[in-house]
């Protein structure tokens, strides 16, 4: 058994001998540490009776102190079960105007990440005792996008489309870059373990399907891209796979591409499947795990009333697997209230003892 697996399984234990009745009311879930309940939701052996929630904006300060109390004000105004800490960290760009241009691409030194991981560091500090911290971390292609300059390009869309007909022109090319960044992130994950990250939110962006799928995926981008999601399983004990919508609509074929990958939790794009939605239950047998989501980014949270956002809800949880965190498939709008979003989650956490049949 791998050193991560004897941590989980310790854990999962702990979390056993504090577990708590059925019958406790709602109100005195806020007695008990939403690092315990989160872990509940691992224990595959019965149903989690406390549903957590996870809903992340991106906070227009980057680092320092303006920074870690973005993190520490969402958590404490919408009562969301752990914190994700945003991936800010862009690297020195780098003009790519042909394949040759790819050798330009360096690892990150260690110096470049000392503040993305202070800000781990910080919030560790301050939350670790009631929550997990939870940082996210962007595939190497993403990263690749970034040391390219497309995200900020006049159109990024048209210049994220030149870089991409770059690497599939000549894949071998573009191979150097990926192994640099992703020695990068590897450093990232293990540092930020260290500063007090108890897992990583990992955001394979690898798969963008409408440029980059079937076997070119798993040729070029997925022998880089799993690398992440492998680090984290080696030295944290709560990950979340997470599968970017960004990427395009997915077929059973390409959610096939990440069966194995690691990850204590997945997350899939549920509203980009062949023009329709998968539903929780059929991601969780899919992945044989626990799952997270049920509610697309920019849906009744954010466009409808309370009430619109509650009876959506409902559809959800009537059909949820057991093991289930409500969450979205991705990103929630930064401008997000941060008051309907602690109504919504106070409502979700009390649903399975409110809501029993």
């Amino acid at each position: 058994m791998k050193k991560n697996q004897i941590f989980r399984s310790i854990l999962l234990s702990a979390v056993a001998a504090t577990a708590f009745s059925a019958q406790v009311s709602a109100q005195s879930y806020d007695n008990y540490n939403k690092r315990e309940l989160l872990l509940q939701v691992l224990d595959q052996s019965r149903p989690n009776d406390y549903v957590p929630v996870f809903f992340n904006v991106h906070f227009p300060d980057k680092f320092g102190y303006k920074a870690v109390k973005s993190h520490i004000d969402w958590f404490r105004a919408t009562h969301v079960d752990f914190v994700n800490v945003k991936y800010e960290f862009v690297p020195q760009q780098v003009e790519i105007k042909s394949a040759a241009d790819f050798k330009k691409i360096k690892e990150i030194t260690p110096q470049e990440w000392v503040e993305q991981i202070g800000v781990v560091r910080e919030l560790a500090r301050e939350l670790k005792d009631e929550a997990f911290i939870i940082p996210t971390v962007y595939s190497p292609l993403a990263l690749l996008n970034q040391a390219a300059g497309t995200w900020n390009a006049s159109d990024p869309k048209a210049a994220k489309q030149q870089l991409f007909e770059l690497i599939k022109k000549d894949p071998e090319a573009v191979k150097p870059a990926l192994e640099a960044l992703t020695k990068s992130l590897v450093y990232y994950i293990r540092e930020a373990r260290k500063a007090g990250a108890d897992g990583f939110y990992i955001s394979s962006q690898g798969g963008d399907v409408d440029s980059f799928g079937g076997k070119l995926f798993r040729d070029l981008i997925k022998p880089y891209d799993k690398q992440l999601a492998d680090a984290a399983n080696e030295v944290a004990p709560f990950n979340i796979l997470h599968v970017c919508e960004g990427g395009g609509h997915f077929s059973a074929e390409s959610f096939n591409d990440y069966l194995d990958y690691p990850g204590s939790v997945i997350n899939v794009p549920y509203h980009e499947f062949q023009g329709k939605s998968l539903t929780t239950q059929q991601v969780a047998k899919l992945f044989d795990r626990p799952v997270l989501g049920g509610l697309a980014r920019q849906g009744k949270l954010y466009t409808g009333t309370l009430e619109e956002a509650k009876a959506e809800v409902d559809e959800i949880l009537k059909n949820a697997p057991d093991n289930f965190i409500l969450g979205a498939d991705d990103s929630i709008p930064n401008d997000s209230d941060p008051e309907r979003v602690r109504a919504l989650v106070d409502y979700v956490h009390s649903w399975r003892q409110t809501h029993q049949n």
